[in-house]
């Protein structure tokens, strides 16, 4: 049986981009591999305009987060209480499984390029926070 043939799409040539290559800014290992709490996930782009950051925050109520910013750098903390069965834990449960980060949080990400601390937007939406930052001219 014959393999199927690879299809590779080239990136278009005609698109007009003001930058020579994508960069990625940050993942998700830690630099600091023993810094207490946990690192929520996020996707970056940088636009024509601005910066577009979302932080995946399930479970996060919106009072418990709170975005700084600086000329190059984004800042995300919070809090993320324990998923529990909930009650006065009166009935005894079997833990099954515990994969769902809990505490507090920071995520530190630095810009490739200075932006207008003053134009800062968010919108937090089934535990996604999306965050718009406008660049320096």
């Amino acid at each position: 049986m014959k393999a199927p043939a690879e299809s590779v799409v080239p990136f278009p040539t005609d698109v007009e981009r003001d930058w020579d290559e994508i960069t990625i800014i940050e993942t998700r290992t830690s630099v600091h591999p023993f810094a207490p709490g946990w690192r929520p996930a996020v996707n970056a782009f940088r636009c024509q305009a601005h910066f577009v950051i979302f932080a995946d925050l399930a479970g996060i109520p919106p009072e418990a987060i709170a975005v700084s910013v600086e000329s190059k750098r984004l800042i995300i903390r919070g809090t993320r209480p324990a998923p529990e069965p909930g009650g006065e834990r009166t009935e005894p449960a079997q833990l099954l499984a515990l994969e769902i980060d809990h505490g507090t949080f920071e995520r530190v990400l630095d810009l490739p390029q200075e932006i207008n601390p003053g134009e800062l937007t968010t919108e937090y939406r089934d535990g996604l926070l999306r965050i718009q930052l406008a660049l320096k001219p």
